[in-house]
């Protein structure tokens, strides 16, 4: 288990160089200079927690601190970032005199802020601090990105003509979402040399190893790092989540939700830092943002459209306003869009109306199919539409296992095989009238058998899918017994599959144990139990014929006389009792 203990309070530790650069205004302002400083980082890459630290510094140093957070829900007021803190030093102001003049100040700036020549807020506001700042005044307005224009224009007239007074200013934002009025100011109050810049970029291994307390030849450590995309706040939930996760697939399983436990929960502290984002979306938006989590990569406005029952012209503007404010980001090179880490596509849908996202699912398999999209990607949304509520589901999800084996990905082919098992137990034998999708399923497991070595599968396979097996199978071996064929002279062949698996197929249930078991194969004359022990690790008729040098008839009938010798009538029924003799 990773020890994660308070990540949040040790991201200044990590984060050395950017903390040094912040306490360097604190230095400033000590020497009698009014200094500032913008600190840019995407969400959760510890921009808050630093500014929490520069605050906690300062007050230890004897300066008065004022805080300011802006909020998307304040933008039609005039200035709220400022009346803010404002209103925060009224509550600390020790003299009448002060006092009324904070009070005027907040009140001018509600009234009416205006950025044109003539109007007297900015200037009072910078006289307040010139007369009133002596100890040294830090001024710390985090979120900047969300201000309202009121408050963006107060911010430019005090980084282009400073405040003489000892004030350090910080001015914290995310760079994506900025707009293009607080880009310009902070770019002018660089080229004047008032404004000096830090930003947050993603951590190194080096600072996640010591982020999450781990060794740096830990295992864990870099799929970590490479599902959080080195991010605090990121980091800091995977640890939590997936405290052992030691193995993924290249493109991470966490794209498909599929890498974390489903008992799995959002650490409160990431919970919190995205419902005040999302809370501050219209229901459109919402009903948009929905539809794309049900989608997870496959963000392109005419499938969002269909999956969200919204025009298409309308979900074009939504998703644009969506990556404006960065819940969304453009994936490169294409019209399609991507949510701006997994763990946010995931509180979004574990957020959604289950009935409706399951619905969505339907509509997305609809969609995808009309486009001739792959089946794996089909099978994704079926797993998580109740498989077999369509009696296509175990079609798609045992094409879904066979396109995973040809791919060599025995695990993913398993999992997909389980899946569809899963859809033809609710579907019932009634929506597969030919047997066609149960063969399928079966030679797909013998397959998997063949390739690992593990008979578990295909007879787990095989008992499940019984009803079929007897319906389409004994009627054909019983017709095919004509006479006995003697077996002397035939070659014996080497048993196959009684080695250890070399890869087990872990999402998979363990065989259904057989009474009989190796007592009852004992009846058995040895060819007759070699070739059941063949049937057992999955091979067909013809492959058991060439293998031991016989005709497929001479195998039907020794197979025809197995089934009268032990009691029982179908191929699935052997495998059964030759998995539970070995086991």
């Amino acid at each position: 288990m990773i020890a994660v203990r308070d990540i949040c309070i040790r991201t200044e530790t990590v984060r050395q160089t950017e903390n040094r650069q912040l306490l360097a205004v604190l230095d400033d302002v000590a020497d009698g200079r009014a200094s500032a400083v913008e600190l840019a980082g995407d969400p959760g890459s510890g921009k808050t927690r630093l500014l929490a630290g520069l605050a906690e510094t300062a007050a230890g140093r004897g300066f008065t601190v004022l805080r300011g957070l802006a909020d998307p829900a304040e933008q039609d007021l005039p200035g709220s970032l400022f009346i803010q803190v404002l209103r925060g030093w009224l509550g600390l102001a020790d003299r009448a005199g002060l006092r009324e003049e904070l009070l005027a100040v907040i009140r001018r700036i509600a009234a009416s802020v205006d950025d044109a020549a003539g109007c007297p807020t900015p200037e009072r506001l910078r006289a307040l601090l010139e007369q009133h700042t002596c100890r040294g005044l830090l001024i710390v307005l985090d979120d900047v990105h969300a201000a309202d224009p009121a408050s963006l224009a107060l911010l430019d007239r005090l980084v282009r003509w400073p405040v003489n007074a000892p004030l350090a200013l910080v001015v914290s934002y995310r760079p994506r979402q900025a707009p293009e009025r607080l880009r310009a100011t902070l770019a002018r109050g660089s080229q004047l040399g008032t404004v000096r810049r830090t930003e947050l970029a993603p951590l190194g291994l080096t600072q996640a190893a010591d982020l999450l307390d781990l060794n740096a030849t830990d295992p864990r450590l870099r799929i970590l790092h490479r599902d959080a995309q080195g991010n605090p706040l990121y980091l800091q939930a995977l640890a939590r989540i997936c405290p052992s996760r030691q193995v993924g697939r290249p493109d991470g399983l966490l794209a498909d939700l599929r890498g974390l436990p489903s008992d799995a929960g959002l650490p409160d502290v990431l919970a919190r830092h995205l419902v005040t984002e999302l809370s501050a979306l219209d229901p459109k938006q919402q009903t948009v943002l929905a539809a794309a989590s049900v989608l997870g990569d496959d963000i392109d406005a005419g499938t969002v459209a269909a999956v969200a029952r919204l025009p298409e012209p309308e979900v074009c503007r939504l998703l644009d306003g969506l990556r404006r404010v960065d819940l969304l980001r453009p994936l490169s090179g294409t019209p399609r869009s991507v949510f701006r880490h997994p763990l946010v596509r995931w509180l979004v849908y574990d957020g959604t109306d289950a009935c409706w996202r399951e619905d969505a699912h339907r509509r997305a398999i609809a969609v995808l199919a009309a486009r001739g999209a792959p089946v794996e990607r089909r099978a994704l949304h079926t797993e998580r539409a109740t498989p077999g509520r369509d009696p296509q589901d175990a079609a798609v999800l045992t094409a879904a296992a066979r396109a995973a084996l040809r791919g060599g990905d025995i695990a993913l082919a398993g999992h997909w095989l389980s899946t569809a098992l899963a859809a033809v137990d609710r579907a019932g034998p009634e929506t597969d009238p030919g047997h066609r999708v149960a063969r399928e399923l079966l030679d797909t497991a013998a397959e998997v058998a063949a390739r690992t070595g593990s008979r578990a599968l295909l007879a787990e396979t095989a008992a499940r899918l019984g009803h079929a097996d007897r319906r389409g199978r004994r009627a054909r071996a019983d017709r095919e017994v004509r006479a006995e064929v003697p077996a002397a002279g035939a070659a014996a062949a080497p048993r196959r599959g009684g080695g250890t698996a070399r890869r087990a197929v872990r999402a998979l249930p363990a065989a259904r144990p057989e009474p009989a078991g190796d007592a009852a194969l004992s009846v058995l004359t040895g060819r007759e139990r070699e070739i059941a022990e063949l049937v057992g690790t999955g091979l067909r008729t013809r492959e058991i014929a060439d293998r031991l040098g016989l005709s497929a008839r001479t195998v039907e009938v020794h197979l025809a006389r197995t089934y009268r010798k032990l009691g029982i009538g179908s191929r699935a029924a052997l495998v059964r009792m030759v998995v539970q003799s070995a086991a």
